[in-house]
């Protein structure tokens, strides 16, 4: 284990926190050791300590001037963060460290090294499954004692590209996750969804049962067999697309969509559950299935799985409802023969940045579908092309605006921004070109808006 050792004496962090060990007996373990042996930069560094985590790491953040976070005050567990490197800590007290390590999830996480001496300790051999490539339970009971280690085995699995063993599944499969917090399921799932081939273990997962577990919301949509398997077919369309095809050739917009990696498992979850309502919505009108309203039920559903089931951000939610809501919208302007440019640019001023994703999930909706795509190719070059259009256009200054509406006599409200917008799409085809003309045509704007009873 020499290259481990030399890791550790030229790593500027470990000696940090091992100058303030007192007389603790100090352990670096788990992940950080894993990713040490396997060549790969640690992301955080975790240490076990004899006594007190919590009050251990209480001494380093004073030190070392870091923000201290508690992660688990049963379990002793404490976090100290500085100038973006995280250490975590984990007290030891009547333990020692070898029953530590036992009882750690997976064997590739139960290694340690004694920062006094560089012994390196491995119960549970650790080191034969990093070179098998396998994802191990530390032991039988490791995946009952916390059952969230299911899903952060199928997630080991996928960012390091190892096996899951046989007795992983055979112990999974009767465990479930109903008592286990929603923040750590959704940090496990978006973890999962944001790497590049997930789609396998996604129909792994949805063997297990887990999915129908986590998602309560959907459990209509799984129990459909034909839906469901349009809807994993779906997942599995946008993730393929997310790392070749059609979209993956449209620059910058693909690099700038994707830039914010959250998006990835965003738009895998958006395609997974679009079509969430459909169970709800089924109508059988004149011989002919439909389901109306499917979309926007759909997203309100959706807005709750992300609240509910998985704690997703409001920023986050946001974009899923929005993805849900509209993933209709596509199809029915592609297949619209008379579609125009003011529907086309309304379309983009309403999904903003995430019209990109929306098109994603129409595309993946289509292929996975009857696998016929082009006819949306066709309608999506044609509207990003008056997209880009529009963007290397000087901005238009707007003919009228609101205090213009005042002195017409209009009170303001809502309905404001409906008519500034519409007087804004007109300049833009250039039948509106003079102030006078904008005026005539923002009284009948809001003549037509106010006896429809539009307002928005």
């Amino acid at each position: 284990m020499k290259k481990l050792e030399e890791y550790i004496k030229e790593n500027n962090h470990i000696q940090e926190i091992f100058r303030l060990r007192g007389n603790r007996d100090l352990y670096l373990v788990g992940g950080t050791v894993r990713d040490i042996l396997m060549g790969i930069e640690p992301q955080d560094y975790d240490f076990s300590v004899s006594g007190s985590g919590i009050e251990f790491a209480h001494h380093v953040g004073r030190r070392i001037k870091g923000a201290l976070i508690v992660l688990d005050e049963e379990e002793d567990e404490a976090r100290v963060v500085k100038d973006n490197i995280v250490y975590d800590f984990i007290g030891l007290n009547e333990h020692d460290v070898i029953s530590d390590l036992q009882r750690r999830d997976f064997t590739i996480n139960a290694m340690a090294v004694r920062l006094a001496n560089f012994e390196f300790l491995d119960p549970c051999q650790g080191t034969r499954d990093l070179k098998k490539h396998l994802i191990r339970p530390t032991t039988p009971e490791s995946l009952i004692a916390d059952p969230l280690r299911i899903l952060r085995g199928f997630r080991f699995a996928l960012e390091l590209d190892f096996d899951l063993h046989k007795d992983f599944f055979k112990v999974a499969k009767n465990i479930k996750l109903k008592e286990t917090a929603a923040e750590r399921i959704g940090y496990e799932m978006m973890r999962i969804m944001s790497t590049t081939h997930s789609f396998d273990m996604i129909l792994k997962i949805n063997q297990l049962g887990i999915l129908r577990q986590i998602f309560t919301e959907a459990q209509k949509l799984i129990e459909d067999f034909d839906l469901w398997d349009h809807s994993l077919n779906t997942y599995g369309a946008v993730e393929s697309l997310i790392d070749r095809g059609f979209f993956r050739k449209l620059e910058p917009e693909y690099s700038n969509y994707f830039s914010k990696p959250s998006r990835v498992p965003l738009c895998k979850l958006a395609g997974l559950f679009h079509d969430v309502a459909k169970p709800d919505t089924f109508l059988i009108k004149d011989g002919e299935v439909h389901f109306y309203g499917h979309d926007s039920i759909g997203a309100k559903m959706i807005e709750k799985i992300a609240n509910r089931r998985l704690r997703l951000s409001k920023h986050d939610t946001d974009i899923l409802k929005k993805l849900v809501k509209e993933h209709m919208r596509l199809h029915l302007l592609a297949t619209n023969p008379d579609l125009t440019d003011r529907a086309i640019r309304r379309f983009f001023r309403h999904l903003e940045e995430d019209w990109f994703g929306a098109m994603m999930i129409a595309w993946a909706d289509g292929y996975a579908t009857g696998g016929k795509t082009r006819h949306l190719e066709k309608a999506f070059m044609r509207m990003i092309d008056l997209y880009r259009a529009d963007c290397a256009k000087p901005k238009v200054e707007r003919l009228v605006n609101g205090y213009d509406l005042i002195a017409l006599g209009m009170k303001p409200g809502p309905i404001f921004k409906s008519i500034l917008q519409e007087l804004l799409d007109l300049q833009l085809e250039g039948k509106v070109k003079e102030k006078e003309e904008a005026l005539r045509e923002a009284v009948e704007i809001a003549n037509r808006l106010e006896g429809s009873g539009v307002s928005d």
